[in-house]
């Protein structure tokens, strides 16, 4: 299972939408897009994540504008099946 850093940032505008990233501890970054509505559902349905865990991450996200969560452990199947591949030049770090 992997663990890394759940990241959600708020994007700007109108209506606003979620960047969703999952930087893994031992290399690899995921990344996923959502609109506000579907913020909570997807980090507790796709993503497995504790359902208070998800409320308070999306809350936390909409009032703060971003979150992030050290220490967070997903499954594999989960991860692949949810969320997109970042490749390091597409993150511009390579």
């Amino acid at each position: 299972m992997p663990a890394g850093t759940l990241d959600v940032m708020k994007l700007p505008g109108d209506p606003p939408t979620y960047q969703i990233m999952f930087e893994e501890n031992a290399g690899g970054t995921f990344v996923h897009r959502v609109d506000a509505d579907e913020l909570a559902p997807f980090l507790h349905e796709e993503l497995r994540i504790n359902q208070a865990t998800a409320v308070q991450a999306a809350n936390k996200a909409q009032q703060d504008g971003r979150i992030r969560i050290p220490e967070v452990v997903l499954e594999e199947n989960n991860l692949h099946a949810s969320m997109d591949y970042m490749e390091a030049e597409d993150l511009g770090t390579e």
